[in-house]
This record gives structure tokens, C-alpha cells and sequence, in this order.
């Protein structure tokens, strides 16, 4: 995908492993992620570097259905492939075939499944979509073995810059200590106006909050009135749109679900099933606590964040939503890439210490993370925990750019946009 206007051009990186042999090895490319985040217009955009324009097919287009009545395999007519799908021609030579929301067809698994066998030899087969095709996906085996699924997330400085990026070299926590070279003036151009934007295309490339907020409004709408109507049987819907608006003071810390039972008056349960309603439609996601062998750690209550950063006028909760959802890009990224079994978590003991955020590999804690907007000095608990969870490195990360002071080996404050340049 590529936006252009006065300010920047967006590239996102994904597609350097998303659809790369190194990463495929033969097999579909499933890429799900958020409403407007991008997807159809990266798929676009690489069709178009291919001069494979003409093999893009959204099952939302009337034509394209109307060609799917006729005969199930028009897109093959014009691609002057071998009959038999014997070929196994190299990967470089074999064409895309992109299938935008195919799952809105009822037997859309059946349907890849006899694609896949019958042309893995001959074609490179992509397929994109948000809510539902993380959904549909996830019943049902037809496709095991056949894809590899990717997560496409809100927008990140690497993006936003014109420089090559390389999965294979890049930085993850098993890596070790990293350093923490200093960053050009694009990526720190990017990381500001994302921070102060939201991580979304379109709002990006405008550029004002004022857009935002108007784009902010409908995009919730979007989601609320179609995904949650779709994926769930939820009948109350204005009393899910209450519970949106009570998140955002909320995000930061562990949730009590007894509190909003109360406020909105109802079942425990169904505020459960709300909140995981919110996160199949990629409005929130959340964070389970770690307790690994700290005592009088706090086991039960998750923490929430949203996709959406931009959502928070506090340029303080602003900062560390944004971060949360930086750290699980990166999480996704580096298990897509076959790096680790990573999972970000965060940990609070009943005395109330508590760190931000645990990048935990197999359950063994490697990276902590402490954000603080305004402060440029260690808090203690980045200490406390790196000695008591004994990880091999803690980074409080700083609201101002260009921040770096290490305290001891593994113990660094640093401004976001140097730790952004860690992750992918």
C-alpha cells in the first residue's frame, strides 16, 4: 500500500514477509487485521508492482460473483497456465491470484482447499479480510496445512519510511541486549505524528485530529453495526456502544468486570462477552497478568487496550496505548517470522507494584517494559522486576524523543522513538 500526500508516503513492511517465499514456503498467505487498516490497498499495490492488476477479486463486487456464477474458475482463463496444475513452476515466475472477503461464500473453505491443490504449483495465492475471516478460519480443518495466517496492524515509523526492511537481520528479544542506534528524521517524524494521529491510513495521511475524530465516529460505527451483528448473537447493541465509551479511562489498568456489571446493569458474564465481542472485531485486544514465580501477584484481572491509540485525548494514556499496541505488532511479527512463541502480558502484585508490559517467550520472561510520558529518570519498578523475574532486559521507555541513559547492564530509559526502532 502506498499513500501519498505533503507529508509521507506509506509503505507498510509486512509485505516483505507476508508475501515472501522465505516466509510461505508454497503455501496461501492469509492476511486479517482490522477494518481500514490497509489490507485491500497493500494487495493492490503489489498486484501493481507485478503488472498483475487483473488478478484481484473482491467477493463484496457484484461482477465478480456474477463471474463466479458462471464458471468457479474465471480467474484462471487469463492466466495461460499448463493444464493440470503440473508445472510447479519456480515461485518468482508463478502469478498472484488475490481473494478479497472470500469467506462471504459459504463454502469459501472447500473452495481454497480444491484451488490450492489443484494450482499450488502454478499460482501464488493471497487472501485478505478483517473480523470474519479471523473467525470463519478458526472452524473447521479443511485449510490446515495450506496457509499461513498474518496479522496486519496499525501502522508503525518503518512504514512511514522509504528504507528497506529485512525480517531476517532485524532485532528480536532472544537476540540479547540491543543497541540503540540513533534514528533519522523521518522515523522520528513518523513515530511523532502517529502518536499524536492513530496508526489508520486514511486518518494519517490527512493529518489533523479533526479529521480523525470525524473518521474515529464512523469507523466505530462500522464495526459496531455490521462485524458485532454478523459474528455474535448480541442483541444489545447500545448497551455494547456504552460500554466502548467507559474503556478508554479504563485502559492502563486490570479491569473490574464487577464494576461495569454495575454501571451498565448486567451479568458478569455478558460483560465478558461483550469485551471478547470487542476483541474478535479488532476493536480491543487484551493482556493477561504474569505471575511466574513472584508472590502475591495478581492472577485474574486482564488489562484492555485498543487498536485505536488515537481514540484518547490524555496524551498520557495516548502514550502507553500506543505503545501496547506497538509491543503486540511486534509480538505477532516475530512468532510470524518463526523467532519464538511469544506473548506481551504485563505484571501487579496486591501490594499495587506494577510493570507495563512482559514480552514472555515459553513462559520465560525476556523483555520489560515500563512506559512513563513525562519522566526521564528509572522508576524502581523497573529494577524490582528485572532482578525478581530475572529477565535480561528492562527498558522504561520516555514521552520525550532522542532520551537515551543506561543504569546498569540490561537497564536502559530511552525515548520511544529509539525503542521503536527496535521493533518491527
Amino acid at each position: 500500500m502506498i499513500i501519498e500526500n505533503s507529508h509521507m508516503t506509506i509503505k507498510p513492511i509486512i509485505g516483505s514477509w507476508a508475501l515472501s517465499e522465505k516466509f510461505l514456503h508454497g503455501r496461501m498467505s492469509f492476511i486479517c487485521g482490522p477494518r481500514q487498516i490497509g489490507k485491500t490497498t497493500l494487495i493492490q499495490s503489489h498486484l501493481r508492482n507485478a503488472r498483475q492488476e487483473a488478478n484481484y477479486f473482491n467477493w463484496d463486487s457484484l461482477s465478480v460473483r456474477r463471474e463466479f456464477a458462471r464458471n468457479p474458475y474465471f480467474f484462471i482463463e487469463n492466466l495461460r497456465l499448463p493444464s493440470g496444475g503440473k508445472s510447479s513452476a519456480p515461485w518468482d515466475e508463478r502469478p498472484w491470484v488475490a481473494f478479497d472477503e472470500i469467506h462471504k461464500y459459504p463454502r469459501w473453505k472447500n473452495l481454497l482447499k480444491g484451488y490450492y491443490d489443484e494450482w499450488k504449483g502454478d499460482i501464488r495465492i493471497v487472501v485478505t479480510g478483517s473480523a470474519r475471516l479471523d473467525f470463519f478460519r478458526r472452524s473447521g480443518d479443511s485449510l490446515v496445512g495450506r496457509y499461513f495466517l498474518f496479522r496486519m496492524n496499525p501502522l508503525h515509523p518503518r512504514d512511514l519510511t522509504p528504507v528497506v526492511f529485512n525480517p531476517e537481520i532485524a532485532w528480536h528479544p532472544r537476540r540479547g541486549i540491543p543497541e540503540f542506534d540513533p534514528v533519522g528524521s523521518s522515523f522520528n517524524a513518523g513515530a511523532r505524528v502517529l502518536l499524536e494521529i492513530c496508526g489508520y491510513p486514511e486518518p494519517l495521511s490527512v493529518g489533523t485530529r479533526e479529521f480523525y475524530r470525524r473518521w474515529k465516529d464512523n469507523h466505530i460505527s462500522l464495526i459496531t453495526g455490521e462485524d458485532l451483528r454478523d459474528l455474535t448473537k448480541i442483541a444489545s447493541i447500545q448497551k455494547l456502544q456504552t460500554l466502548l465509551f467507559l474503556l478508554p479511562e479504563r485502559v492502563g489498568s486490570p479491569l473490574s468486570l464487577n464494576s461495569l456489571k454495575d454501571t451498565l446493569q448486567c451479568a458478569h458474564a455478558t460483560v465478558q462477552s461483550w469485551l471478547e465481542a470487542l476483541e474478535k472485531v479488532f476493536l480491543l485486544f487484551s493482556l493477561s497478568p504474569f505471575a511466574g514465580k513472584l508472590k502475591r501477584s495478581v492472577i485474574k484481572e486482564k488489562k484492555y487496550y485498543f487498536w485505536d491509540w488515537g481514540i484518547h485525548d490524555d496524551p498520557g494514556q495516548r502514550f502507553e496505548n500506543f505503545l501496547a499496541v506497538q509491543l503486540q505488532r511486534a509480538v505477532s511479527a516475530w512468532n510470524e517470522w518463526g523467532k519464538g512463541d511469544y506473548r506481551l502480558m504485563f505484571v501487579r502484585t496486591k501490594d499495587g507494584r506494577e510493570l507495563d508490559f512482559v514480552v514472555v517467550d515459553q513462559n520465560r520472561p525476556l523483555l520489560l517494559v515500563e512506559c512513563k510520558w513525562g519522566e526521564k529518570s528509572l522508576a524502581p519498578s523497573a529494577l524490582y522486576f528485572k532482578e525478581r523475574l530475572n529477565a535480561p532486559l528492562a527498558i522504561q521507555v520516555s514521552g520525550t524523543p532522542g532520551v537515551l541513559k543506561q543504569y546498569q547492564r540490561g537497564v536502559f530509559v530511552t525515548g520511544y522513538d529509539r525503542f521503536l526502532s527496535l521493533l518491527p
